[in-house]
């Protein structure tokens, strides 16, 4: 039986590369901390995690709990980028109510997964809920120019000093998120860069082994500020796929590590002027031969590539005529009589210099690849390759 569904594939050796070319910016003393959040950018969690853990990469960010996979990671140091908030409540009983939640909740966090506090009332949360055995490991998160989470700058260290009251609790790093990572030369980079490396030089004689993490992808190429004390770990997302973080600026050597195969399930020979699929919004010229495959915008394929995506069949273009529907796409295959039915049709390559690789996608429907990737929807199946 012929597939009904597109399947990615994942390719291991195009992981490895793009782990070493990380490895090689950043250098031998820098932790790479692998960011797998959002299903590992759309790619599949479960699949690239199996894939890292192969090639010697220990350190994982995901964005929520749920994210956490404990067959998988359980070895594994597992960084949670969403703050634990305790909330806003101070009226007693419902107080009460959340640091009930809170202690059911960290008794059953592994030891292997670190939190990140950014508040306060959630400190104090904490320390009501922290028992005296394994430690907690919390990574504070520190606001130093995205404006989008963490501490104050002014208030980060009376909150380290917090959680320094409770021996079941340790500040294993702290971390930023650059706002303009992916453009070099940007002033708002070494001013970040300087901003947490104050913060991590007050708290480093209490917490000499202090983690410190302020690169994304783009950053591993644009912050390389040699008169800064060196931070100490990144966390490498993007880059890590084969995805560039700056479509106006790519980095070289990133191999993209996927790519979307899908069976034609039927053929079709019809005459000039028959119209093809919703609204007729393309008309055949010539006597045609299209082929149905399976894959939609219910898959992450964007409608807007109707009537101008580009395939690969047998390692030649095709184009999709008539619009992009939820589950399948019409290709002309004129050009191409000898193709059947259950040949494989590249929907999106890992070529880049193709029209159909994700970044380009992204650029022809005036997007960033980080939306095409983490879109591809679950009805795809996950397949490792070498």
């Amino acid at each position: 039986m012929i597939e009904q569904q597109g399947r990615l594939e994942i390719s291991q050796t195009r992981v490895l590369h793009n782990v070493q070319a990380v490895r090689t910016k950043l250098g031998r003393d820098i932790q790479i901390c692998a960011t797998v959040k959002a299903n590992a950018y759309g790619h599949g969690l479960r699949e690239m995690v199996q894939i890292l853990r192969t090639i010697g990469v220990n350190w994982l960010a995901v964005y929520s709990l749920d994210e956490v996979l404990p067959d998988l990671m359980h070895d594994m140091a597992v960084l949670v980028l969403a703050p634990l908030v305790i909330g806003t409540a101070t009226v007693r009983e419902r107080w009460d109510t959340c640091i009930s939640h809170l202690r059911s909740l960290m008794s059953s966090v592994p030891t292997h997964v670190r939190i990140n506090i950014t508040d306060e009332a959630s400190a104090h949360a904490l320390l009501q809920t922290a028992q005296n055995g394994n430690p907690i490991n919390i990574h504070m998160q520190v606001d130093t120019g995205l404006t989008r989470g963490g501490v104050a700058l002014e208030k980060a260290i009376a909150l380290a000093d917090l959680l320094a009251q409770s021996p079941s609790l340790k500040l294993e790093g702290i971390f930023s998120h650059f706002s303009h990572g992916d453009e070099a030369g940007h002033a708002t980079i070494p001013l970040q860069m300087q901003r947490l490396q104050k913060i991590a030089a007050q708290l480093k004689p209490r917490h000499p082994n202090l983690l410190v993490h302020l690169q994304n992808s783009g950053g591993v190429w644009n912050a390389q500020d040699e008169s800064l004390p060196q931070l100490n770990m990144a966390r490498a997302g993007i880059a890590l796929y084969g995805l560039q973080p700056n479509l106006a600026a790519p980095i070289p050597n990133l191999l993209p590590i996927a790519k979307l195969i899908a069976p034609i399930l039927a053929i079709h020979d019809r005459p000039p002027g028959t119209g093809v699929g919703y609204g007729h919004a393309f008309i055949t010229t010539r006597p045609s031969r299209l082929a149905i495959v399976p894959v939609g915008y219910a898959d992450g394929y964007p409608r807007a590539l109707s009537n101008r995506g580009i395939v690969q069949i047998h390692n030649t273009d095709a184009p999709i005529v008539g619009r992009v529907s939820m589950d399948q796409i019409i290709i002309d295959i004129t050009h191409l009589p000898d193709t059947q039915i259950g040949d494989d049709v590249t929907v999106i390559t890992w070529d880049p210099t193709k029209p159909n690789c994700i970044d380009r996608i992204a650029a022809a429907t005036e997007t960033i690849g980080y939306e095409i990737a983490t879109g591809l929807g679950p009805r795809l199946r996950r397949v490792v390759v070498s």
